[in-house]
């Protein structure tokens, strides 16, 4: 009679009991799922490029010859350009500039050869922080999410570029770290040295 008086009002099959278990069958599965899914996304966000094609940077022996003297550098620059090699073909070229302020000296390498030595001249600094970033983390060719998982950033503000000034350029700012990427590759690098308070 129940039935019945159910299907009068409209009710057809329907149980509370019945639906109750399907919407937490339902909810079960889409959790799993989307757990999944979330896991997938995160390994195609942080990996998203294979990772082969990225080669990690080794120091040349002059720059390892120098963190052994002086210790890492203070603050540092990294440029990655091309330029056209022998036969016409191109060559990504790793520009470094490493900073050292407390003894007054920046150094500058081409694909890992010191180009040059020159004096910086700086006003009383005080004492600085080590720097959380060292210039062998970051490789040309890095993407926004190698970069932010290489050093280890969590929050980053983006500041997209104006297309007079750069095509398909954008510029990102984290804790003493800024850097560019052009066609989603990166270009510019800058660790900020930190002053200790």
């Amino acid at each position: 009679m129940q039935i019945k008086k159910d299907q009068e009002k409209g009710l057809g099959w329907f149980r509370p009991g019945i639906w109750r278990g399907l919407l937490i069958f339902i909810f079960l599965l889409g959790g799993i799922v989307g757990s999944a899914g979330c896991l997938l996304f995160k390994g195609s966000l942080f990996g998203g490029k294979d990772t082969d094609q990225v080669e990690p940077y080794q120091l040349s022996a002059e720059q390892s010859a120098l963190v052994g003297e002086k210790g890492y550098p203070e603050a540092f620059i990294l440029l990655f350009y091309d330029e056209e090699a022998a036969f016409g073909s191109l060559q990504t070229v790793r520009q470094e500039t490493w900073e050292y302020y407390s003894s007054g000296e920046s150094y500058l390498f081409i694909n890992g050869e010191l180009d040059s030595m020159e004096s910086l001249d700086i006003d009383e600094l005080g004492s600085l922080a080590p720097l959380p970033y060292t210039p062998e983390q970051f490789s040309a060719h890095m993407d926004r999410d190698e970069v932010l998982v290489a050093a280890g950033v969590d929050t980053f503000i983006e500041v997209p570029l104006e297309k007079e000034y750069l095509e398909s350029g954008d510029l990102y700012y984290a804790e003493s770290l800024a850097f560019g990427l052009v066609d989603e590759e990166l270009r510019y690098l800058e660790a900020l040295a930190m002053i200790e308070e």
